[in-house]
């Protein structure tokens, strides 16, 4: 399966519902703990993002070889995540990855993780960044992992200040990183979105990038589709868009 001929970027914000001016990115950087992250959280505004012409980078913080499943070898488990992801990626339009390479079920958004994220910002130069909400959601817990909360407190700290402070990790500038300035960050789902991105095109891709991590989501059967679809299209009524299918988002203004 692949993505429809880009149509023109302009018409992308047709796409964006919410009560402020949302701005249509060129590059974005989704920023993520573990393989299948994105897929869950957003591979639907990903595929509608790089329909519209978008460049879409991941970054995955872990190889998520700590979880299951389990009677595999940690290194066999790292090269067949990678593998799912790298084709989930490119079922959305996605072809570059950074792979962090951090140690899975152990991150924390310590000043290491800090700078690693704000070398990878400087190097790519997004305008916008998306991540995973740095805020334990109650209602949702298995969405609030601590490697999802250590991930989206550390990217928050990356955006701002690090990536854009010179003072910030100075030795990044001996290798070439110059600061960069975010002007945009979005945070995914939680009860805060304040932007929904109508994905309904696209979800037939999502639900393909989330098959395409064999290792994680064959055992769902039939049941994996059903579950995304009651996900987008409750939200979509939610917020006042019936037959719609969304993603919500927390923007943030970071300029």
């Amino acid at each position: 399966m692949t993505a429809a001929d880009p149509e023109p970027r302009r018409d992308l914000a047709a796409h964006f519902h919410a009560d402020h001016d949302e701005p249509v990115p060129d590059r974005v950087l989704v920023i993520v703990a573990h393989p299948d992250d994105i897929d869950f959280g957003c591979a639907g505004t990903v595929a509608t993002m790089t329909d519209h012409g978008v460049e879409v980078i991941y970054a995955i913080v872990t190889d998520g070889d700590a979880g299951e499943p389990a009677d595999l070898a940690a290194s066999d488990l790292k090269a067949i995540r990678r593998a799912e992801q790298t084709e989930a990626a490119r079922i959305v339009g996605v072809e570059e990855l950074h792979w962090l390479g951090f140690p899975d079920g152990a991150l924390v958004a310590d000043l290491v993780l800090r700078k690693a994220l704000a070398r990878l910002i400087r190097r790519v130069r997004p305008d916008l960044v998306i991540t995973q909400p740095p805020v334990r959601d109650l209602d949702r817990i298995y969405a609030s992992h601590p490697d999802h909360l250590a991930v989206g407190e550390a990217t928050v700290c990356a955006v701002y200040p690090d990536a854009r402070n010179a003072r910030s990790f100075p030795d990044l500038l001996d290798d070439g990183c110059a600061p960069h300035t975010v002007p945009r960050l979005w945070l995914m789902g939680g009860p805060s979105a304040n932007l929904h991105v109508e994905i309904s095109a696209a979800f037939e891709r999502k639900v393909a990038a989330l098959r395409a991590h064999h290792s994680q989501n064959d055992s769902r059967g039939e049941g994996l589709e059903a579950m995304i679809r009651d996900w987008v299209t409750s939200t979509a009524e939610r917020v006042g868009l019936p037959g719609a299918m969304v993603e919500g988002f927390r923007s943030v203004d970071t300029a």
